[in-house]
């Protein structure tokens, strides 16, 4: 079932339950009494995190930091890793009961997928990278050179917040309600006493609600 992914990957599982645990969405996991990809997700955000950087410090030294974690926060969105998961193909082995195999399901099963590869080579960072970098190196790279970045309210608000008074906003989860299959998350961000809230179908769509209205709030002051 996965021989044409991990061709495209350049990795053969050992463990092929965990390849599909990387796949499982929470309502097909309920409803088969099976694993599902959240733990990997978690594991695989802060993992392709710190590929990503490394990738941005390797290419382009001279950049200030400034500017790197504004490349950052668009190379690890929702958005950009929809479009890697798409050049794999990762869609048509999303296994799903109930919603639609929507950005931030994509998204989320990209991060798992990395996750699995790193738990079923023995936790090799450098297999993963040496991996990640091979498939995706060139394309962040052209990105970046060919300014197609896309400011996310994140980073625009928080160099708001740098410009004005050298501080960062902070973001906290108010909430988390709904089925499993149709979580909806409410999240507060704040600086210095101003707050705003926003809502979205993951924590990260919530925070960038919640930027996006805290940016409005502090351009029209």
């Amino acid at each position: 079932m996965y021989e044409r992914l991990e061709s495209r990957i350049g990795y053969t599982f050992k463990n092929k339950d965990l390849l599909k645990q990387a796949f499982t969405h929470v309502s097909y996991a309920r409803e088969k009494g099976t694993s599902h990809y959240e733990t990997l997700e978690f594991l695989g955000d802060a993992l392709l995190n710190f590929i990503v950087v490394d990738i941005l410090v390797e290419e382009f030294p001279g950049k200030r930091e400034g500017v790197l974690a504004s490349l950052k926060a668009y190379l690890i969105s929702e958005e950009f890793f929809y479009e890697l998961a798409q050049e794999l193909e990762l869609p048509e082995y999303i296994l799903i009961s109930r919603g639609k195999k929507n950005v931030s399901i994509v998204g989320d099963v990209f991060e798992a997928l990395w996750a699995a590869i790193y738990v079923d080579s023995g936790r090799d960072c450098n297999l993963v990278k040496d991996l990640f970098k091979r498939l995706f190196r060139e394309k962040i790279v052209d990105t970046v050179r060919n300014h197609r970045i896309k400011k996310d309210y994140k980073t625009m608000l928080q160099e708001i917040t740098q410009k004005r008074w050298r501080e960062r906003p902070t973001y906290r989860v108010i909430s988390v309600e709904g089925p499993e299959h149709a979580k909806v998350f409410t999240v507060e961000s704040s600086i210095r006493g101003i707050s705003a809230v926003g809502k979205g179908r993951s924590k990260k769509e919530a925070e960038q609600e919640a930027a996006k209205r805290l940016v409005k709030k502090l351009q029209e002051d």
